[in-house]
C-alpha cells in the first residue's frame, strides 16, 4: 500500500492551475502580493544620519575564534550554521521585492513579490522543463548540475558537484540570489540531487503513491515528494528551532485549523507577504551570519599553521581571488570546495576519525551566531558595494552596510513601531531601558569577558538612544532583534545564555510562524492539505525525526 496519495491537483505547480490562481493576487484586490499585517501607522522616521548611527552600532568588529574554541559571546549552539542559509534559501522561495533602495518613496500596495508566495521550490524548479529546458537534463526528468568540484571524497555527506554555470561562472537558476554565497549555492545543489535521486528511484515513487505513468506524471510526482519533504523540514524542524517554545503547536493546532489570527484578513482572497515578515521579523538571519566558516578538512589543512582566525574563509573579502572568500555572483567553486555538511549540520555522519586541527578537535557542526541586534563585521561591507577607492567604514560605504539597508527598507515600507506591534499581539512592550541595553533578562554573568561584552554593546546603543531615539518608538527589525536578544534565553544552562538569542522572541515568532505556516495552508498543494496526512517517507528519514541534516544526507549519498 502506498505511504501517501497525491492529490491531482497537487501534480504540478508549473501548470495553469488553480494553484498558479492562488499564488499570486488579482488586480483589484484590495492586498496585493505585498501586505501589511497589522493596520498601524508608521515609526516614526530618522534622518540618514539617525539610521546610520543605529546601523554603525548594530556591526561588530570581531574576526571570530579558531574554528577549535567555543566562541561564548556570540555563538548559538542550539542552531547550526547550516540553518542559517536555509533561512536565505527559504527566503529566495517565497519573496523578492526588486525595488531600489534608494527610491524616495514606496507605495506598499504597489509592490510585487516576483517569488510565488508559496514554498514550492520554485527559485529550484524555475517554470518547469517544458518552458525552462535549459534547466533540465534531456530527459525532461532531472534538473543539471555542474562540474565536479571534490576530486575525491572529503566526508560521508558532501557537496561534489557544482551547480550548472556558463563560462563566466554565472549560475543558470531558476532564482540568481542563490548563488550570491558558495553555502546557499550549495543548499540549492543539495535539493536538485534530491529530486534527481526520487525521480528515477521507482521504490520511493510507488511508496509515494505516485503515478508513473508517463514521464511527466513521474516528474509531477517526483517534483510533489520533493515539495512535501522540504515543507516538512521548513515547519517542524527550522520553525521548531528558531521560534520561541510552544510557538509552532500554537499556530498550527496540530489536528485543527492552524490559528493565524494575524496572517488572516477578511479582504485577503489569495496569499500574501506581509510587510512586517519581509521588511523586518524574517531579517532576522542576517545576525546569525558568521563572519567567517570552515568547508571541509582539506580546506582545514590548508589554512591551518598561519593565522588560527583563518582556518575558517571569511563569508566575505574584498580579496578578488576566489579562494579567499565566499563571496558569489559568479561563483564558481573551487577544487576541494564542496562542503562536508557534518561542519554545517547536526543529524549528518561526519568525517570518519574526527577534525583534528594543531592537536585540537574542531567544534562542528559549527554554531550560528546569536539571533541579537549584532551583525557580524563582514555584512557592514556588502561584496555588491565594493569600491577598492572607498575604504571599509568611511561614510561613502554606508550602503554597503546591511543593518543600513533594513533600517531604511523599512524605513521606505512605512513599517509600525516594535512597541506597537507588540500592544497589537497582547504583549507589554520592552522599555526603553531594556531595548538600548544588552543581554537576556537572565542574571549578569560572573565571565569577565561576557560582562565587558554586554558593557560595551549597551554603551555604544545608549549613544544612539541619547542622540537619536524617540521614547516608544523603536524600528521594527531592530526592537525584533533585541526582543530576541532579550527573551531567547529558555535554556539557561548553554554556554553564553546570559547574551541571549537563542531564538526569537513573543513578537517575532508569532509573525514568522504564522506567515510561513500561512502560506502552507493557503497553498492547496501543500503538505497540510496532504488527503492521507503526509509524514515523511522512512527511506528519507531513516525512521527517525526528518531534519534538515537528515534531508541532505538523503540526497546526497
Amino acid at each position: 500500500m502506498a505511504e501517501h496519495a497525491i492529490p491531482k491537483a497537487c501534480g504540478s505547480s508549473h501548470a495553469a492551475n488553480v494553484r498558479g490562481l492562488a499564488a499570486g493576487a488579482n488586480p483589484g484586490q484590495p492586498f496585493g502580493r505585498f501586505g501589511p499585517m497589522f493596520p498601524l501607522p508608521p515609526c516614526p522616521a530618522l534622518p540618514e544620519a539617525g539610521l546610520a548611527a543605529l546601523a554603525g552600532a548594530m556591526v561588530k568588529r570581531d574576526a571570530g575564534a579558531p574554528v577549535t574554541e567555543r566562541e561564548a559571546v556570540d555563538e548559538n549552539d542550539r542552531i547550526p550554521s547550516g540553518y542559517t542559509y536555509f533561512g536565505q534559501f527559504l527566503d529566495h522561495d517565497i519573496t523578492f521585492d526588486p525595488t531600489p533602495l534608494g527610491a524616495k518613496q514606496v507605495d506598499p500596495d504597489a509592490l510585487l513579490d516576483f517569488r510565488s508566495p508559496a514554498l514550492d521550490l520554485d527559485s529550484v524548479y524555475g517554470r518547469g522543463p517544458a518552458d525552462q529546458p535549459y534547466l533540465y537534463e534531456r530527459d525532461g526528468l532531472r534538473l543539471r548540475l555542474g562540474a565536479q568540484v571534490n576530486p575525491q571524497p572529503l566526508g560521508p555527506v558532501e557537496s561534489r558537484l557544482d551547480l550548472l554555470r556558463l563560462p563566466d561562472g554565472s549560475a543558470i537558476l531558476g532564482d540568481k540570489r542563490n548563488d550570491e554565497n558558495k553555502i546557499v549555492s550549495q543548499l540549492h545543489g543539495a535539493f536538485i540531487a534530491f529530486h534527481n535521486k526520487v525521480v528515477l528511484d521507482d521504490a520511493i515513487l510507488d511508496a509515494f503513491g505516485a503515478d508513473r505513468s508517463t514521464s511527466e506524471a513521474r516528474f509531477a510526482a517526483a517534483a510533489t515528494l520533493t515539495r512535501w519533504h522540504y515543507q516538512y523540514v521548513v515547519v517542524h524542524d527550522f520553525l521548531r528551532r528558531i521560534c520561541e517554545p510552544g510557538m509552532v503547536e500554537e499556530v498550527l493546532n496540530p489536528g485543527g485549523t492552524p490559528r493565524l489570527q494575524h496572517y488572516l484578513k477578511q479582504e485577503a482572497k489569495y496569499p500574501y507577504m506581509p510587510l512586517e515578515f519581509a521588511g523586518a521579523a524574517y531579517r532576522f538571519g542576517h545576525s546569525m551570519v558568521r563572519p567567517s566558516y570552515s568547508l571541509n578538512k582539506v580546506v582545514l589543512a590548508r589554512k591551518e599553521g598561519g593565522d588560527p582566525t583563518k582556518e575558517r574563509i571569511p563569508t566575505f573579502s574584498r580579496d578578488p581571488r576566489g579562494t579567499e572568500n565566499l563571496n558569489g555572483f559568479p561563483g564558481t567553486l573551487p577544487p576541494f570546495w564542496g562542503i562536508d555538511w557534518s561542519f554545517f549540520l547536526d543529524d549528518v555522519e561526519g568525517v570518519a576519525g574526527g577534525v583534528p586541527v594543531g592537536g585540537k578537535p574542531a567544534v562542528l557542526p559549527q554554531p550560528s551566531y546569536r539571533i541579537d541586534a549584532l551583525l557580524a563585521e563582514p555584512l557592514g561591507d556588502l561584496p555588491e558595494f565594493f569600491d577598492t577607492a572607498t575604504p571599509p567604514g568611511s561614510p561613502g560605504s554606508i550602503l554597503g552596510n546591511l543593518a543600513f539597508r533594513n533600517l531604511k527598507r523599512g524605513q521606505l515600507l512605512r513599517l509600525p513601531a516594535g512597541e506597537e506591534v507588540a500592544r497589537a499581539l497582547g504583549h507589554l512592550p520592552m522599555s526603553d531601558e531594556v531595548i538600548w541595553g544588552a543581554g537576556s533578562r537572565l542574571p549578569p554573568p560572573d565571565d569577565t569577558e561576557l560582562r565587558d561584552a554586554l558593557a560595551e554593546t549597551a554603551e555604544r546603543r545608549r549613544a544612539v538612544r541619547q542622540q537619536w531615539m524617540a521614547p516608544g518608538r523603536t524600528p521594527l527589525w531592530y526592537y525584533i532583534l533585541r526582543e530576541a536578544e532579550y527573551h531567547g534565553a529558555t535554556e539557561p544552562t548553554r554556554p553564553g545564555a546570559a547574551m541571549g538569542g537563542q531564538h526569537l522572541g513573543p513578537v517575532g515568532s508569532r509573525i514568522v510562524a504564522e506567515t510561513i505556516i500561512g502560506l502552507l495552508w493557503l497553498d492547496p498543494a501543500s503538505f497540510l492539505h496532504s488527503s492521507r496526512g503526509f509524514r515523511p517517507l522512512r527511506a528519507v528519514s531513516q525512521g527517525k525525526p526528518l531534519t534538515l541534516g537528515r534531508l541532505v544526507s538523503f540526497a546526497l549519498t
